[in-house]
């Protein structure tokens, strides 16, 4: 099963000090994105097609605050990311990118935040929304033998924000990767993308469900993510990997339509009850 979905908890150091530095301003901006939207990040050594109209709204450096802890590539490019998000952009190009050395332990920014009118081109991931569907064009990989489809994602879990005296946040997305994701083209029909949506879905009540348990563990702080979170991951995820392999057994892979269908019909009732939970929300 984990070669289908692959889980990952992050369980590495919380910054305990300053954040990093983030210095610039917005020259326009358009309405907020909502944190399950998407934003694409150009890397320096790309371009960005005439033929896709862009607009900046503003150009801006993330640097070491001082004593700053958590400040990997992956960080560091989140913090560009809900920056983006504020004002409305979905795409930020990366202009300069220092890496760690001797002065700072940090991964050091400077981009652009864009607003474009077509990100698909650089996208390489999708978070779950009920607002976004999927569409064989998420599908980027290229097709294996072993099985009619692969829907190839993540569910991210990591704790975030903590500072001494304060409490900091669980962050649970289910995350599709599209790169490694593939349809064989003989099976580019509707109802198999009706099962990768299940499959989706699915994801998408689970991470429901880990949400609901950390919060009811009242994990808000560092010690507490590091003695209770492993085990709460590791029992939601053993169910999940269960009632993964009783879909894709029942559904052969989703080439049964009618027990697709009745899969369909429960998780719809599931994702119901757990609506407040729901990565739409977060």
């Amino acid at each position: 099963m984990r070669r289908l979905l692959s889980l990952f908890l992050a369980l590495s150091a919380i910054s305990c000090a300053s954040k990093m530095k983030l210095i610039g301003e917005a020259v326009q901006q358009f309405t907020p994105l909502h944190n399950n939207d998407a934003v694409v990040v150009i890397e320096e050594y790309k371009k960005i097609p005439d033929s896709i109209p862009t607009k900046t709204i503003g150009e801006f450096h993330l640097k070491d605050g001082g004593l700053t802890v958590d400040c990997s590539y992956e960080h560091v490019l989140d913090l560009a990311k809900n920056e983006a998000r504020k004002f409305g952009g979905n795409a930020i190009k990366i202009t300069e990118h220092k890496l760690p050395n001797a002065l700072s332990t940090c991964h050091r920014l400077k981009f652009k935040i864009l607003k474009m009118d077509d990100i698909f081109p650089f996208q390489e991931m999708l978070i779950w929304s009920s607002k976004h569907s999927l569409d064989w064009k998420y599908f980027k990989g290229a097709p294996k033998i072993e099985r009619p489809s692969f829907l190839c994602a993540t569910l991210n879990v990591d704790y975030k924000n903590y500072k001494i005296g304060g409490k900091g946040s669980i962050e649970v997305l289910p995350i599709i990767v599209l790169n490694c994701s593939y349809i064989q083209p003989q099976y580019q029909n509707q109802h198999q993308l009706e099962y990768n949506q299940l499959k989706f879905d699915l994801l998408e009540l689970y991470a429901r469900k880990m949400r609901k348990a950390f919060n009811e563990a009242n994990i808000d702080s560092q010690m507490k993510w590091q003695k209770f979170a492993e085990k709460i991951y590791n029992d939601i995820f053993n169910d999940f990997e269960t009632e993964i392999y009783y879909l894709e057994t029942e559904t052969n892979f989703g080439l049964e339509y009618t027990e697709t269908l009745r899969w369909k019909y429960r998780l719809k009732g599931d994702l119901a009850e757990t609506s407040s939970f729901s990565t739409d929300t977060i």
